[in-house]
Parts: structure tokens; C-alpha cells; sequence
């Protein structure tokens, strides 16, 4: 007997893409499969596409939140003993839900799985071919071992896991609570470290999703945040370096993996953003490692531009 599903559909401005989103789901053969998806304030004609799926998907409009509150408002709803989590613009292969679901059912100390993705580009044009011959795969059951197991101390140098490929437990998911609605960027890899201490993760290695990249997804500019340090180093503070199985991580690697988040950030906004940011961020690494010449060198730069940005009347 299929397991209950419940897919969550974060939906905004994706009018072009949900519907080849949302048909990759109901192919599916899962057959005890809910879908949700969340209209997050869309204003083009996204809400109009989703009513044409009105007999076989369930849709809830809310006002704009982000795709943090959108996953929490989908959770809410959802009623299916495992969470499968998609975004709008991409697609699923065939055999995704069943192949994950048969793992949790089979291995009750897992509480998370996962599979591998392919990198979907657009051609030249600007447009999307789709991918028979990944598509035309069955995603099976085979385990990647070195992505599998209790994955917390590895978690915290990377996040391995793509949104678009996970199927939680939703008993894990009422351990584990909320997305954090306070990350505008990295709630996910949050989310994916609090799960990995409350069961295993097992990775499928079969492609189970195409990840589509698009143009303008993601904003050229630098926040002001250094989101994944902050979430790194909010783990370390809650959790330390050790996994639930025991498995420490090693504190030069850990320390070295910070200073590399803090150094990105700062380079980030030496070249595109805020200059003063970037010079107070080499300053602090500074303090740690005073005989790094390039850290001398990119601080200088960054005091430079800073000074050139500050306004005229702060100049004077």
C-alpha cells in the first residue's frame, strides 16, 4: 500500500513554468499523492494557470510572504505521513515519489531523502528544452553512500541537498518545526541541518529532478547579511561540532570553512556592493590572522572604496 504524499508548490510570477511543474507531479506513479500549491501573491497570471488544475491539485492564495512562508503555509495543510518539497520551475522525473517513499518505508531511521538533480540551462535563445533522456529515466533505488547517513558534521561545510529533491518524514517535520522566516536566504540549508539531527538522510543517485537556472533568479548584488554564515555558525552555537551518531567535525576544517563564508561575503561587496561592510568583514579576519598578506591587501582596497562611496558632505 502507497504511503500518503503531500507535495508542496511554492507559486510566484511562474506562470510560464508551473504548468510543466505541476503535470511532472501528477504523472507521478504515486498514487496517494496530495498536492498543494501555494499562490504567494503572484501578479501575473499564475493564479489563473493553477485554477485549471483546480480538480486534481489544491491551491491556497495568500498574500506575498516569500518561499520560506509559503513552505510553512503548505506544511499546515498538508496531511501526508511524508513532505515532498518542488519548486515552480522545475520539473520531476518519473518515479521520484515512489522510489523516495519506498525508502522511508523500508528504513525507519531515516528521516529525509533526497535525490540527485540535473542542472537545467536554458539554449542560447532563452528558452528550455526538456530532457527526454534524463526524463525518460526511472529514478530507482539505489543509495549513494558518501551523502548518506547521519549527515550533520558534513552538512555544516556544504548544503548538500536541493530543495526540489527532498521527502521528509512529517513526524520529523513537527520535531523540526518551521522554516525560519527570519533567513530571506539559506532557510532551506537551515532547515536541512535541523533535520539532520533528528534521523539519517539517505541520497537516491538517481537524477530525480531538473533544476531549472534561471536568469534572474538570483540577484547579482550582495545582501547585507552574510546568510550562510549565519546559518553555519547558528548550528555550531546550538549544536557544537559533533552529530548525533557522535561523528565530530574537525575544528581547523570548521574554522577554516567560517573564515572562508565571512571572506566570500566580503569579496562579494568589495566588488559590487557595500564597501564599508566589506572593509569592517576584513578587519575581523584581520584580527584572526594578522599575516595573511591578501586580507591586508583586499582591507586596503576596501577602505579606498568605501571612502570614495561615503557622500560628498561625510567626506568633508
Amino acid at each position: 500500500m502507497s504511503t500518503p504524499v503531500s507535495v508542496i508548490i511554492p507559486a510566484y510570477n511562474c506562470a510560464s513554468t508551473v504548468a510543466e511543474t505541476l503535470d511532472s507531479v501528477l504523472e507521478q506513479d504515486h498514487r496517494k499523492t496530495e498536492v498543494i500549491v501555494v499562490n504567494d501573491g503572484s501578479t501575473d497570471n499564475t493564479l489563473e494557470v493553477l485554477r485549471g488544475y483546480a480538480d486534481r491539485v489544491r491551491i491556497i492564495d495568500q498574500p506575498n510572504a516569500g518561499p520560506p512562508a509559503a513552505r510553512n503555509a503548505g506544511i499546515r495543510a498538508a496531511t501526508g505521513e511524508y513532505i515532498a518539497f518542488l519548486d515552480a520551475d522545475d520539473v520531476w522525473v518519473q518515479g521520484k515519489l515512489t522510489a523516495q517513499a519506498r525508502h522511508l518505508d523500508g528504513n525507519a531511521d531515516v528521516g529525509t531523502v533526497f535525490t540527485d538533480w540535473y542542472v537545467w540551462n536554458s539554449e542560447a535563445d532563452g528558452t528550455f528544452r526538456r530532457r527526454p533522456e534524463i526524463e525518460s529515466r526511472h529514478v530507482d533505488d539505489r543509495v549513494d553512500p558518501a551523502l548518506s547517513g547521519w549527515l550533520y558534521t558534513k552538512l555544516l561545510f556544504t548544503s548538500e541537498l536541493l530543495t526540489t529533491t527532498v521527502m521528509i518524514r512529517a513526524s520529523v517535520i513537527r520535531k523540526v518545526g518551521d522554516f525560519d522566516l527570519r533567513l530571506w536566504n539559506g532557510d532551506d540549508y537551515d532547515y536541512w541541518l535541523r533535520c539532520s539531527r533528528e534521523g539519517k538522510i539517505t541520497k537516491l543517485a538517481s537524477i530525480g529532478a531538473l533544476y531549472r537556472i534561471l536568469p534572474n533568479s538570483v540577484s547579482r548584488r550582495p545582501r547585507e547579511t552574510n546568510y550562510e554564515f549565519e546559518v553555519v555558525k547558528s548550528a555550531i552555537d546550538r549544536w557544537g561540532l559533533a552529530g548525533p551518531d557522535g561523528t565530530p567535525a574537525n575544528p581547523q576544517a570548521v574554522s577554516r570553512r567560517l573564515d572562508e563564508l565571512q571572506s566570500a561575503h566580503a569579496y562579494g561587496h568589495l566588488l559590487r556592493g557595500d564597501a564599508a561592510l566589506a572593509y569592517r568583514t576584513y578587519r575581523q579576519l584581520l584580527g584572526r590572522h594578522p599575516t595573511q598578506p591578501r586580507l591586508w591587501l583586499n582591507t586596503m582596497r576596501a577602505a579606498l572604496k568605501a571612502r570614495s562611496q561615503r557622500p560628498v558632505s561625510a567626506v568633508a
